[in-house]
């Protein structure tokens, strides 16, 4: 006896409303560039607790506004125009704490990030290869002193059993390896 019950049609299954694709490709551009605009921010304001609270202010205004982009223009040029606004009404909002660039160095500082993009993406894959070329004990290093948003060279010295100033002296050289290995990365591949 033949089964009796209708066959799902697959074809139905997922499809998309153009305002569905729109979204999907919107958050697709999000992803891909959420890291630099974290950076972007942190670059302007040279203040991480600064650059997370900018950053989710500037995520609401973008999923909120996200109708407005067209799709096929400069999603980077874009997402930094409401970025950098941001910064702005964030300082004057906080004119009084701590030290800010003037307005000219702060408007340079915004457009050569917005035009250094690609490359920012660039140094980022690079220092993940310099990273993993590191030997495991000064990896192991910079994971137990960056885990945190703020380097702590004292609990780690403490953690290891080993004097502040060595762990210092040990990152600063770390950090130097890094920066010639991206940097020979990048001339090795063209891209400086």
């Amino acid at each position: 006896m033949p089964d009796s019950q209708p066959e799902f049609d697959h074809t139905n299954e997922n499809i998309a409303t153009p305002a569905d694709r729109r979204r999907d490709a919107f958050a697709r551009l999000f992803a891909k560039h959420d890291r630099w605009l974290y950076a972007y921010l942190v670059t302007l304001l040279g203040n991480t607790a600064h650059a997370e609270e900018v950053f989710q202010e500037v995520c609401v205004i973008l999923w909120r506004e996200y109708e407005k982009f067209e799709l096929g223009t400069d999603f980077v040029k874009w997402v930094a125009v409401i970025a950098h606004n941001q910064v702005r009404r964030f300082r004057r909002q906080s004119k009084r704490v701590g030290f800010q660039v003037n307005e000219v160095a702060f408007d340079l500082l915004a457009s050569e990030a917005v035009e250094r993009v690609d490359l920012f993406d660039c140094r980022r894959d690079a220092l993940r290869r310099c990273l993993s070329k590191l030997s495991p004990s000064d990896r192991s290093l910079v994971q137990q002193c960056y885990e945190e948003d703020k380097v702590n060279f004292k609990a780690t010295a403490q953690k290891l059993g080993r004097p502040e100033n060595t762990v210092y002296k040990a990152l600063n050289r770390i950090r130097r390896v890094l920066y010639e290995c991206i940097n020979r990365t990048l001339v090795s591949e063209g891209l400086t």
